[in-house]
């Protein structure tokens, strides 16, 4: 996103032209949704991952989000990504250029535009977001389950969950807070009707605006709360393939 929409998103706005032509914009309109939707299920993805490495073995951890399924996983989100981008080339709806936005995306007007905006960009939002929350809340419910064993006479110690854990659980979360902040007011408007009017267009612009923070913050974010992001951003503006040594860190390659 930071990348390639991004810079050219502000060529068009600037140019009031397709920034790469007019064959190649219905691609970087359609990668904008594809990116957002990889977003949303990576979102899943993680929270998926903390509940099964907090309330199950190790080893069944290692079965489910071992190397191998975890790019299986990671291959699933991109085609099911793909899948919810194809029908913006089939009709229902149409990648191109916005007049109206002066951006690569969703052509407006199209028959089928707010409906590919609330039936598949809006419902696949909310979807994502909301597993996400019952996801986190299990989490929340299972540790919470697991200081009461702990602290009880019984001493319920099959239940404990390391501190370490936690904490890295307290960080996705903050991360997942972050980004339904920035994209929950957005996603709302686009499922009831992207150009309504009964808000102010600053205001529309604005919580566009916020929107695409999200990809701007996100990896702030990571590099404040984890150190093993803070070492990986530090090789890759060194150009170094290899993380910088660091002394009891559980990577240093």
């Amino acid at each position: 996103m930071t990348g390639l929409q991004y810079p050219t998103r502000v060529a068009a706005m600037i140019t009031g032209a397709p920034p790469l032509g007019d064959a190649v914009c219905p691609i970087l309109g359609a990668l904008t949704f594809f990116s957002i939707y990889v977003s949303f299920f990576s979102v899943i993805l993680i929270a998926l991952s903390r509940y099964v490495r907090i309330t199950k073995s190790i080893d069944t951890y290692k079965k489910i989000f071992g190397p191998s399924r975890s790019f299986l996983w990671v291959s699933l989100s991109w085609v099911v990504s793909g899948l919810l981008v194809a029908p913006g080339f089939l009709g229902y709806g149409k990648f191109g250029w916005n007049t109206r936005n002066r951006t690569c995306g969703q052509v407006y007007p199209h028959p089928y535009h707010s409906h590919y905006f609330s039936n598949i960009f809006g419902v696949s939002c909310w979807v994502t977001l909301s597993l996400a929350i019952g996801i986190f809340l299990k989490v929340y419910f299972d540790v919470k389950n697991s200081v009461i064993g702990t602290n009880s006479s019984d001493h319920q110690h099959d239940h404990y969950v390391p501190r370490r854990l936690i904490k890295q659980t307290k960080h996705m979360f903050i991360f997942f807070c972050a980004l339904a902040m920035c994209i929950t007011p957005y996603a709302l408007l686009n499922s009831i009707d992207l150009y309504v009017h009964f808000l102010p267009n600053a205001v529309r612009i604005m919580l566009l605006v916020l929107f695409g923070l999200n990809h701007v913050v996100n990896p702030f974010l990571y590099a404040w709360k984890l150190t093993i992001f803070q070492r990986a951003f530090r090789a890759l503006s060194r150009c170094k393939r290899r993380l910088p040594i660091q002394p009891r860190a559980a990577v240093n390659r």
